[in-house]
C-alpha cells in the first residue's frame, strides 16, 4: 500500500491532480515539471522488489506447500497487480530474473511479455482461491487485513483486476486473443467483480500514528511538508464549478471533501487558490494565506489525508467507469450513460457526501443525461476526479492521449481531458516541444547506474526516452 501510494503521488504530480509550493530543486516541485530527479523515479521500483515481490514471491512458496491455497490466490492477485502498476508506469521491467538469485543483472522484458504473463495469474488466483485449504493450513483470516478472509471478495478483486489491465488494451487491435482489446471480455469479467462499494479494495489506517500511514497520508499529514502538496488550478476548475468550456458551473459536492479552505486573511472560508501549472514557475510561496496544503485540520477534513484515512488499490465506482468507457467504445451508449452515472453515484457516497447533493449533482448540468449527450470526456473527466491519487488516472490520460487530437497537437474541440495542457516549464531537455507529452517513468537510477548494459538497449539513456509510449500506448 506504502509503494502504491508512493506511486500515486508521482502520478498525481505528473497527472496535474497535485501541485508544490516553490522550493527549488525539490523533488516534488520539479516532478509537477516533469523532471525527474534521482528517487523520484526509484522509490516505486525498488519498493516493489525489495519490500514487497520478494516477500509475495516468499509466501506463495510456502503457501503452496503448506496447501494454504488462499494465501497463493491473494499472492498472485497482488503480483498481477504490483508487476502491472510497475511495468505501466516504466515501460519494461526484469520479470523473468527479476527474483533470481543466479544473477544480480537481470534482463529485463516489456510491457507486452509482462501482461502475457499476469493476466493468467488471475486466474490462476480465482481458482486458487475456490480451493479447500489442507485442515492444517492456517485461515485466511489470520493474515488477511483488506478482507477479513473473504475469499469471496477476493475473487471479486481478481476479476476487477484483470478487467482493469485488459481495459488499458484499448489501443491493441491486433495480436493473440489475450493481448488485445476485447470489449465482451472485459464486461463479462466485471460482471463478476465489485457489485458495490463494500466490495472495494482498500487500507483503512485504524491506528492514528505516522509510523501507520502510507505515502499519501504522511505526505500530506505531517508538519515538515505543510503547506508543502496543494490542488492544482486544473482540478480546481473541474471540481467546485469554475465554468469553462468542460464544465458547467455547477458545484460538485465532493469539492468540499478534497479541496482545503483558506483559514485566514481576506478570503477565509474560500477554496485554496490552486498552482496552474500552466503558467507558474516560481510561485505560489509559501507565505501565501490563499494557498492551503492538503494536511487535514479540524477545520480542513479532507477525506483522503486525515491519518486512518482509507486508501484504494481499486473500487466499484472505478469498475463501472470501466464498464462505462467499454460500452462507449463499443457504441452502447445507453449502458455507457447507466454505468457513467452509477460510478459518479457510487464515489459520491463513498466521500460522504448527502443523498440530496448526490442526486442535485447527478441530475445537473455537470452530468450527461442522455446517450446522445454522452462523450468519451465525460466518462474520463468523471474518472479523473474519481480516482484522485490513483496511478490508473496516469494511464488512462496516455490511453486518451491526454488533450491532443490525431496530430498530437493540444486541442480543447477534439482531445478527450478537456483544458489538460502541459505544464508551462516542462523540463525541457527531455519534452522539447508542444507534442512532447510524459509516457513513462524514467528508469530508475540504479539500473541505469548498476546494470546499464541490461537497459541501455531500451533507449533509457535517450533524452527522449519519456515520451516514447509503452507497448499499450501504441496503436497496433
Amino acid at each position: 500500500m506504502d509503494i502504491y501510494g508512493s506511486h500515486g503521488i508521482r502520478t498525481a504530480m505528473l497527472c496535474q491532480q497535485m501541485g508544490y509550493i516553490y522550493s527549488a530543486n525539490a523533488r516534488y516541485y520539479e516532478l509537477q515539471n516533469w523532471h525527474f530527479l534521482n528517487n523520484a523515479d526509484t522509490y516505486v521500483w525498488q519498493s516493489w522488489y525489495i519490500y514487497s515481490w520478494i516477500n509475495i514471491s516468499k509466501m506463495i512458496t510456502d503457501a503452496e506447500a503448506a496447501e494454504a491455497w488462499h494465501y497463493v490466490g491473494v499472492g498472485k492477485i497482488m503480483q498481477a497487480f504490483g508487476c502491472g502498476f510497475v511495468v505501466d508506469a516504466y515501460g519494461i521491467m526484469a520479470y523473468q530474473q527479476g527474483l533470481s538469485d543466479a544473477t544480480f543483472l537481470p534482463d529485463y522484458d516489456d510491457a507486452e511479455y509482462v501482461y502475457s504473463q499476469i493476466l493468467p495469474l488471475c486466474d490462476e488466483a480465482i481458482a486458487d482461491l475456490q480451493k479447500t485449504q489442507a485442515a492444517t493450513a492456517p485461515l485466511l483470516s489470520a493474515g488477511d487485513i483488506i478482507y477479513k478472509g473473504d475469499t469471496q471478495k477476493w475473487i471479486k478483486f481478481a476479476y476487477g483486476v484483470k478487467a482493469r489491465l485488459m481495459s488499458h488494451l484499448s489501443k491493441k487491435t491486433k495480436g493473440t486473443d489475450l493481448l488485445q482489446y476485447n470489449p465482451d471480455a472485459i464486461l463479462s469479467l466485471l460482471s463478476k467483480s465489485f457489485a458495490s462499494n463494500a466490495d472495494d479494495a482498500e487500507l483503512k489506517y485504524l491506528v492514528s500514528t505516522v509510523s501507520n500511514q502510507n505515502a499519501i497520508q504522511y505526505q500530506n499529514t505531517t508538519a515538515s511538508v505543510k503547506p508543502g502538496k496543494l490542488w492544482t488550478q486544473y482540478l480546481l476548475n473541474t471540481l467546485p464549478g469554475t465554468g469553462n468550456s468542460w464544465n458547467s458551473g455547477v458545484e460538485d459536492p465532493r469539492a468540499k471533501k478534497l479541496i482545503p479552505k483558506i483559514t485566514s486573511g481576506t478570503n477565509i472560508g474560500k477554496y485554496s487558490y490552486g498552482v496552474d501549472l500552466t503558467t507558474t514557475d516560481v510561485d505560489p510561496k509559501s507565505t501565501n494565506a490563499n494557498y492551503v496544503g492538503l494536511k487535514s485540520t479540524d477545520s480542513n477534513k479532507l477525506f483522503y489525508t486525515q491519518q486512518d484515512s482509507p486508501f484504494d488499490y481499486m473500487t466499484y465506482s472505478e469498475a463501472k467507469f470501466i464498464a462505462a468507457e467499454v460500452y462507449f467504445r463499443k457504441g452502447s451508449k445507453t449502458e455507457a450513460l447507466a454505468a457513467y452515472k452509477e460510478a459518479i453515484k457510487a464515489n459520491i457516497d463513498k466521500l460522504g457526501c448527502t443523498p440530496a447533493e448526490r442526486d442535485a449533482f447527478l441530475s445537473s448540468a455537470a452530468v450527461a443525461q442522455t446517450a446522445d449527450e454522452l462523450t468519451l470526456s465525460h466518462i474520463m473527466i468523471q474518472k479523473y476526479i474519481t480516482l484522485t491519487y490513483s496511478p490508473e488516472v496516469w494511464t488512462d490520460l496516455r490511453r486518451c492521449d491526454y488533450c491532443t487530437d490525431a496530430s498530437g497537437v493540444y486541442n480543447e474541440t477534439t482531445g478527450v481531458y478537456k483544458g489538460f495542457d502541459r505544464p508551462k516549464f516542462a523540463y525541457a531537455l527531455n519534452f522539447p516541444t508542444s507534442k512532447d507529452y510524459i509516457r513513462r517513468y524514467q528508469m530508475a537510477y540504479m539500473e541505469r547506474d548498476y546494470n546499464a548494459e541490461k537497459v541501455r538497449p531500451f533507449g533509457v539513456f535517450d533524452t527522449d526516452y519519456m515520451t516514447k509510449p509503452v507497448w499499450w500506448d501504441i496503436v497496433k
